[in-house]
């Protein structure tokens, strides 16, 4: 129920205490104490304290008060007589009939535009409760996912003959955010892949230099050469960093097209990886931290 018009109110409020002879204005007291008290929209306005154009003009903004005062004049308290009275009252009732209805109106417009705004905010409100029950559900997936018993090795050297698949693993390490060297990326540009024996000890010396900058940058690194003997891993174990050792045996064809001599001048020197790794472990003045790891390759499996 809406709360009725405070001027309103105080308009009816003064009008009753007109009408009990109780005004509470200076000069209506003295009117009614000496008997001369009037009810008109001029005595009710001066005891509301408001303006009386409010309630006396015929098309005012407080028609109800306007006609509450005609009655306490006794203008309604018997049949109209006249034409001209009759169409007054029904004036007067008119103009009360649309004020109520423009007050309807303007409640009805608002019920609609808080309904409207309600349905909004149910749809969103449903929305994201939506959006947090699938998140709630995908945290849960995190949270129940196996823990890792080993911490990532920094640093990953994956040694092998030519043509055995060492940078097919490297790859794999590289999509998990490894950094990948070779000594063989030294030998590629712009115009392609050009090996030069005679560059390998710079080649060599490159890639080691990259990955000591990578592993002091944060990163992990994974690198992909022969590692033939304990000399060539030797200078990366140096690094002073936990490393995990990686034996590419997918037989194949190399893609750079290694001279035939150099090819078998490495399988000569070829150390097997066990007693690589026992070399590099019984070293009295070295801590190793070492894994190994054979992994054989099939052709067709995917790391």
């Amino acid at each position: 129920m809406s709360q009725p018009d405070p001027i309103e109110q105080d308009f009816l409020e003064a009008l009753q205490r007109l009408v009990e002879g109780k005004p509470q204005n200076k000069t209506l007291k003295a009117s009614a104490k000496a008997g001369k008290l009037k009810i008109n929209a001029v005595s009710v306005a001066l005891e509301a304290g408001r303006s009386r154009t409010l309630i006396a003009l015929e098309n005012c903004r407080y028609p109800k008060v306007r006609e509450a005062v005609k009655l306490a004049q006794g203008g309604k308290n018997s049949l109209p007589t006249t034409y001209t009275q009759l169409i007054e009252n029904l004036r007067a009732d008119l103009a009360t009939v649309k004020a109520e209805r423009r007050l309807l109106e303007t409640k009805m417009a608002d019920h609609v535009l808080a309904r409207r705004k309600a349905e909004v905010n149910a749809r969103r409100d449903s929305a994201e409760a939506a959006r947090l029950r699938k998140l709630v559900i995908e945290l849960e997936k995190v949270v129940h996912l196996p823990q890792k018993e080993t911490v990532l090795p920094r640093l990953v050297l994956i040694r092998g003959l030519h043509g055995y698949g060492k940078s097919t693993k490297a790859n794999g390490y590289r999509e998990e955010g490894y950094q990948h060297f070779e000594s063989d990326q030294f030998f590629e540009s712009e115009d392609g892949y050009a090996f030069d024996e005679t560059k390998l000890p710079q080649a060599h010396a490159w890639c080691l230099e990259q990955t000591r900058k990578a592993l002091a940058d944060g990163e992990y690194v994974v690198v992909a050469n022969v590692f033939a003997t304990e000399q060539d891993v030797q200078p990366y174990v140096d690094l002073g960093f936990d490393y995990q050792i990686i034996e590419a045996t997918h037989k194949g064809k190399s893609i750079h097209q290694v001279p035939a001599n150099v090819v078998k001048r490495t399988k000569a020197i070829w150390v097997p990886t066990e007693a690589l790794l026992k070399k590099l472990t019984t070293k009295p003045e070295k801590l190793v931290r070492a894994k190994v790891a054979s992994i054989h390759s099939a052709r067709k499996d995917k790391e």
